[in-house]
C-alpha cells in the first residue's frame, strides 16, 4: 500500500470506512490521484465528494458516516436516525437525517436535512465515529412528532444504554428552552415504560378486570422487574421463551421465581389462560 492511501485508509479507519474528498486534498491527496483511485476500484463514490474505502460491505451505520459527510463542516446526525445509532429506538432502521447549519449548501438526495441557527456544541458528540446529536437532544427534537408511549420507551432506553435522565435532559432544554413538546417529553421521562407486547397484554388484561395497574421496568433495590405494586409488595415478572433459547431454561426459570415468592407468567398465561392469571393475581393482591 503506497503511502498516499494508507493515509487515506488511517482517516477512514476513524470514520467506518468512509471518507471526503476535503480530507483527502486536506491530507494533501491531489484530485487526479482520487480520481484514480475511483476509476481502479480503490475508491467507490457513496455521495458526492464522499467515498467508501476498499470495500461496499453495506452497514448502516457506516451509511450515516457517509451522509454526514456529504453534508459538509457543521453537520451532525439527528432525529430517528440517531435515536436507532443510540439503541433508543429497535426495528429497522430509519433513513440518514442530518441536522446541518442553516447557511449550509444544499441537500443530498436520500438524506432528510434539518437546518438550525446554532447547534449548541454541548448538544453534540461522536458516537461510534459519527458526528451526532446526544442523547437528551435526540429526545426533545423527536418529541413534537413521537407518540407518547414511543417516547417513553425511548427515555427508558436512553437510561438504559446510556444513563440518561430528567437532569441530564433538563440542561438540555434549558439550552433549547424555545423546543416544542417539552410538557411531553417531561411526562415520558416519568412514566414507566412497556417492552414488549406481552407486557401491553399483561397491562390490558389487569384493566379488563379492574385490577389496580402496577408500576413497570422499576429499578427495585438495584434489580429491575417488570412489574411492581408499591402498597402491596408484590413483583410480577413476564416470561419470554425466546430470551432463553430452550423449553427446558423457560420452564425451569418461571418455576425458580416462582419458589422464590415472586409471581411469574408467560405468554400463555396470559393471552390463553387469563382466568387462572387473573385468579392467581387476586389472591396476591389480596394478601
Amino acid at each position: 500500500m503506497d503511502g498516499k492511501f494508507a493515509t487515506t485508509a488511517r482517516i477512514a479507519k476513524g470514520q467506518r470506512g468512509r471518507v471526503a474528498w476535503r480530507q483527502l486534498i486536506d491530507a494533501g491527496i491531489g484530485p487526479d490521484t482520487i480520481d484514480r483511485w475511483v476509476a481502479d476500484g480503490r475508491l467507490h463514490r457513496l455521495h458526492h465528494g464522499v467515498y467508501a474505502v476498499g470495500h461496499l460491505a453495506p452497514s448502516p451505520l457506516a451509511d450515516y458516516v457517509a451522509a454526514v459527510l456529504a453534508c459538509g463542516d457543521g453537520a451532525v446526525l439527528s432525529h430517528r436516525a440517531a435515536a436507532h445509532a443510540l439503541r433508543l429506538l429497535r426495528g429497522a432502521t430509519p433513513p440518514p437525517s442530518v441536522t446541518v447549519p442553516t447557511d449550509a449548501g444544499r441537500g443530498r438526495a436520500g438524506i432528510t436535512i434539518h437546518r438550525v441557527r446554532r447547534l449548541d456544541p454541548l448538544d453534540t458528540s461522536t458516537f461510534d465515529g459519527i458526528p451526532i446529536t446526544i442523547v437528551p437532544r435526540v429526545l426533545l427534537d423527536l418529541a413534537p412528532r413521537t407518540q407518547p408511549r414511543e417516547l417513553t420507551r425511548m427515555c427508558h432506553e436512553a437510561w438504559v444504554h446510556h444513563e440518561t435522565g430528567p437532569r441530564e435532559v433538563e440542561a438540555c432544554i434549558a439550552r433549547n428552552p424555545h423546543k416544542k413538546a417539552i410538557a411531553k417529553l417531561r411526562r415520558a421521562l416519568l412514566a414507566d415504560a412497556t417492552l414488549s407486547d406481552l407486557e401491553d397484554g399483561f397491562l390490558k388484561l389487569l384493566a379488563e378486570h379492574d385490577l389496580p395497574r402496577p408500576r413497570t421496568n422499576v429499578d427495585l433495590k438495584g434489580d429491575k422487574v417488570d412489574c411492581h405494586w408499591p402498597g402491596h409488595a408484590l413483583t410480577v415478572e413476564l416470561l419470554s421463551f425466546r430470551f432463553h433459547g430452550t423449553r427446558h431454561a423457560f420452564e425451569s426459570d418461571v418455576a425458580r421465581r416462582r419458589r422464590s415468592g415472586h409471581l411469574a407468567f408467560t405468554y400463555g398465561d396470559v393471552f390463553e389462560r387469563p382466568a387462572q392469571t387473573i385468579a392467581e393475581l387476586r389472591e396476591a393482591l389480596r394478601r
